[in-house]
């Protein structure tokens, strides 16, 4: 094989590469800030709603003292990393949804915090 046919192969081979990195990149979440405690909290794991505003409360209970709202598209940080969940109150994230008692245990104001975990999707952010 000539030199020009080897360029042209390796450039169509870089090209698909580009395109394989680009579409991994635009497959995270669109959130668009963090709303976390101080510098240097975990930085895998966290939560995030496109649907709708998520509560979140001081333990895990929907009856629980309201501390704050995530708001929808925000992203909030998981308190330990791989986002652990612990049972708590009864919820619905809709009327029409199932009744759930997972509680994700998030960092709201450098603060362990809870947030229904049905309620948000859940994954890796930066």
């Amino acid at each position: 094989m000539n030199k020009i046919a080897r360029l042209a192969m390796a450039g169509i081979a870089s090209v698909g590469l580009v395109a394989t990195m680009n579409s991994a990149a635009t497959a995270a979440p669109t959130a668009t800030s963090v709303v976390a405690g101080p510098a240097g909290a975990q930085d895998w794991g966290g939560g995030w709603s496109d649907v709708r505003d998520v509560t979140i409360r001081e333990k895990p209970s929907a009856t629980s003292r309201k501390i704050g709202t995530l708001k929808k598209g925000k992203i909030v940080k998981c308190w330990v990393a791989g986002c652990s969940a612990v049972d708590g109150g009864k919820y619905k994230c809709t009327s029409s949804s199932p009744t759930e008692n997972r509680w994700h245990e998030v960092n709201w104001g450098g603060k362990k915090r809870y947030a229904a975990t049905r309620c948000l999707e859940w994954g890796r952010v930066e």
